[in-house]
C-alpha cells in the first residue's frame, strides 16, 4: 500500500530522490524494493515536476544507508547534485547576480524545493552564516539529509562564485559517524564541527557580494515571475505556532530573545493575532520560549568551555539563579548536575 505523498511534513522535489537512486545504483543496490516499501512510484521520479513526500524521502535515505552499511551516503548525494536538482529555486538562484541575491531567493522560495525545511542566513562581523537542514518546527533534519544539503551548498557556492575554498567552517547538529571518509571531508575543505546547536555553514562575509559566474539577469527576471506563480500554487501549511517555535529556536541559538511584539513582527503579524493563534493551540509565548530553552540548554551545557553563567546569559535569563530554577523544573537537577550527567 502506498502512503500519502505529502507525508507528515510536506514534499520536496523528486530530483533529490533520483540522485539517491543514482548513488545507490553506483553501489549495485537494487532500489525497486525500497521504493515499493516506502510508496514512491517510478512515474513520480521520472516526472521533472514530480514531488515526493519528505518523510518518504527521509525513510528511503535511511534504508539505503542501512543496507549499504554507509551512514555517509548523504554527502555523495549532495556533492553530485546541480542547480536543477533544487528545482526552480536552484535555477533562479544560479541566475542571480551575487551570492547575496541567490541566498535571498532561496530564503524566500525554499518551500518550492523543500516544504519541510527552513533556510535562513545572517551576517556577523566578518562572517556569513547560512542555516539550513532544519525542519519547520526547528528540529534538525536527519544526519544524512543535513549532510546532503550542505554538500550541495558547498558545490554550488564553489562553482557559481568561482572560489576554490569558500567555507571556513561546517557545523552539524548531529554527532560524527563512521561514514566520514577522507574524500567526503575533503569535499568541504573546511573545519567540521559536530554536536552543534544548528546546522550552519560559516563563510567570510566578503563572499556575499561575489558576482556569480552563472549570472543571467534576463533569465532571473523570468524565473522569478514563474517562482511567484508556483509559490501561490503550493499548498504549504500555515502553522503559526510551528513557525514561531522555529524562529525562537533560531534566535536562542544566536543568543537572542525577542519580545512577543518582536516575534510577531518577525512573523509578519501583530502581537494580538499571535497571542490568539497561540491560545487556540493551548499555548502562550512563554511556553514556546521555555520549550526552546529546554531543548537548547543541554547542548550548551555539553560545552565545558562555557560557564553556567554564560549559558544562562545565552538563553536570555537575567541571572544564573533563574536558569538554575528552570533546570530543576525541566530536568530535576541543577545545571552543574545536568552537565555531569551528559559526560557520564
Amino acid at each position: 500500500m502506498s502512503r500519502d505523498l505529502r507525508g507528515q511534513t510536506g514534499t520536496l522535489t523528486s530530483s533529490w530522490t533520483r540522485r539517491l537512486v543514482a548513488c545507490a545504483g553506483d553501489a549495485d543496490l537494487d532500489m525497486g524494493a525500497i521504493l515499493d516499501e516506502v510508496g514512491i512510484h517510478a512515474a513520480t521520479l521520472s516526472d521533472p515536476q514530480g514531488r515526493v513526500g519528505f518523510d518518504q524521502h527521509a525513510e528511503t535515505v535511511a534504508r539505503v544507508a542501512q543496507r549499504l552499511g554507509d551512514p555517509g551516503v548523504g554527502v555523495d548525494v549532495g556533492a553530485g547534485a546541480g542547480a536543477a536538482d533544487f528545482g526552480i529555486v536552484g535555477l533562479l538562484a544560479e541566475s542571480c547576480e551575487t551570492l547575496r541575491d541567490a541566498l535571498d531567493v532561496v530564503r524566500r522560495f525554499n518551500a518550492l524545493a523543500n516544504e519541510a525545511s527552513h533556510m535562513d542566513y545572517w551576517v556577523e562581523p566578518g562572517r556569513l552564516f547560512i542555516q539550513d537542514a532544519h525542519l519547520r518546527d526547528g528540529r534538525p533534519a536527519p544526519p544524512a539529509l543535513a549532510e546532503a544539503t550542505f554538500a550541495f551548498y558547498t558545490s554550488m557556492i564553489r562553482q557559481t562564485c568561482g572560489i576554490a575554498q569558500p567555507l571556513a567552517e561546517v557545523r552539524f547538529a548531529h554527532a560524527r559517524h563512521g561514514g566520514w571518509t577522507p574524500a567526503r571531508a575533503d569535499h568541504f575543505d573546511a573545519r567540521l564541527r559536530f554536536g552543534q546547536a544548528l546546522n550552519v555553514l560559516v563563510l567570510p562575509s566578503s563572499v556575499l557580494d561575489a558576482r556569480l559566474t552563472s549570472a543571467r539577469p534576463d533569465l532571473s527576471m523570468h524565473l522569478s515571475a514563474l517562482a511567484r506563480r508556483m509559490e501561490g500554487d503550493l499548498a504549504a501549511a500555515d502553522d503559526v505556532p510551528t513557525a514561531l517555535s522555529a524562529r525562537v529556536r533560531q534566535d536562542l541559538a544566536r543568543g537572542q530573545v525577542r519580545s512577543l511584539a518582536g516575534a510577531a513582527r518577525g512573523l509578519g503579524t501583530s502581537a494580538r493575532t499571535l497571542q490568539r493563534e497561540l491560545a487556540a493551540a493551548g499555548l502562550t509565548y512563554r511556553d514556546v520560549v521555555d520549550a526552546a530553552r529546554r531543548e537548547l540548554a543541554p547542548v550548551l551545557l555539553s560545552d565545558r568551555g562555557l560557564k553556567v553563567e554564560a549559558v544562562a546569559e545565552h538563553l536570555g535569563y537575567s541571572d544564573a539563579r533563574a536558569f538554575r530554577r528552570a533546570c530543576v523544573r525541566w530536568f530535576g537537577v541543577t545545571p552543574g548536575h545536568r552537565r555531569d550527567l551528559a559526560f557520564g
